[in-house]
């Protein structure tokens, strides 16, 4: 268990929001497929699930599992003669990717300090251990990244990028999910999965001569409107996807929006291919599949007159959600 990220949520004093606070945060990781583990530290009670307490409040967050510390026991309840140390309660936590704690400004853990205005403006916390700061004071002078109060959103992404995306990076092995253990072909078994809200951004292009671009900028190609038709078989494309790559998941698709840009100093035309839904699986191959749909649309619709058309670039720009948080395409 020494390798599951540990991170506490600290105030200098009581009243801070510190709870409520968790909540959100436990409620946008779980959203991102972050299981989430908790601990009260210092609790002065251990009705675990009386509804109101802190530890109630957490498993309602979606906790996947909580813990409590008190001067004479821990809980799941366990009578001890003398105080436990943080470590050896995180021993009982299994299968999570990161476990917040609720308190313990003297632990050495990285910590993520509150600071409201109205009970101060002082920073308790060691530096050393110090990541990020969340605050309602304008312009607060600190060493670290300082997030709004209301800044859920952007301390998940930094617990993400920081704790659970660098653990995945730094393994030995990669895992291919496509492949059981036998090296045989399977899809993905996606029914543990919470459903989040999900995007795929995909972009590609279609480069061809300056008459045919002229005659598919004006709508006057032979064929019809050329862009239209695209679009709507690349929305058609989009539905089709998990008849096309074998382990594809089929979806029941949100929207898709489809985008056209003439560039006509390059005579090309510029595709863009946005999935959306809300599901347990991501639209990448959604995306990818409506561009390529388009761009094979655009080359039947011309190469009567221009077979030298070159469909190019095609890639994945930016996706949201899922475990894996965001990702985005460097120099889009």
């Amino acid at each position: 268990m020494g390798s599951v990220p540990i991170v506490s949520i600290v105030a200098a004093c009581s009243g801070t929001g510190k709870t409520t606070f968790l909540e959100k945060l436990i409620r946008r990781l779980v959203e991102k497929e972050i299981r989430v583990g908790t601990i009260k530290n210092d609790a002065h009670g251990f009705e675990i699930d009386k509804p109101g307490k802190d530890s109630w409040r957490h498993a309602q967050a979606g906790a996947r599992v909580t813990a409590l510390i008190g001067p004479d026991k821990y809980a799941v309840i366990h009578k001890t003669n003398k105080r436990q140390d943080l470590e050896k309660v995180v021993s009982i936590f299994e299968e999570v990717d990161i476990i917040l704690v609720e308190g313990n400004k003297r632990g050495n853990q990285p910590k993520i300090e509150i600071v409201r205005g109205e009970k101060g403006t002082e920073i308790c916390s060691s530096l050393k251990d110090l990541i990020a700061v969340v605050t309602d004071v304008a312009n607060l002078k600190a060493s670290v990244p300082c997030y709004d109060l209301n800044d859920v959103e952007g301390i998940a992404d930094l617990l993400e990028k920081k704790f659970i995306n660098k653990s995945f990076q730094d393994s030995d092995i990669l895992e291919l999910t496509h492949f059981d253990q036998d090296g045989q072909a399977r899809m993905v078994d996606v029914t543990h999965k919470v459903e989040t809200t999900r995007e795929a951004i995909a972009c590609g292009e279609v480069w061809m001569e300056k008459e045919t671009f002229g005659l598919v900028a004006q709508g006057k190609m032979a064929k019809g409107d050329v862009l239209a038709v695209a679009r709507v078989a690349a929305i058609m494309g989009v539905k089709e996807t998990s008849r096309l790559i074998p382990m594809c998941h089929p979806l029941n698709i949100g929207s898709v929006n489809i985008e056209f840009s003439l560039d006509q100093e390059n005579s090309k035309v510029n595709i863009e291919c946005r999935v959306k839904i809300k599901g347990q699986t991501g639209v990448e191959m959604e995306a990818l599949t409506g561009v390529n749909v388009a761009a094979l649309t655009i080359y039947d619709m011309c190469k009567a007159i221009d077979k030298n058309m070159v469909i190019n670039n095609i890639r994945l720009v930016k996706k949201t959600g899922g475990k894996s948080g965001i990702y985005e395409r460097e120099g889009e």
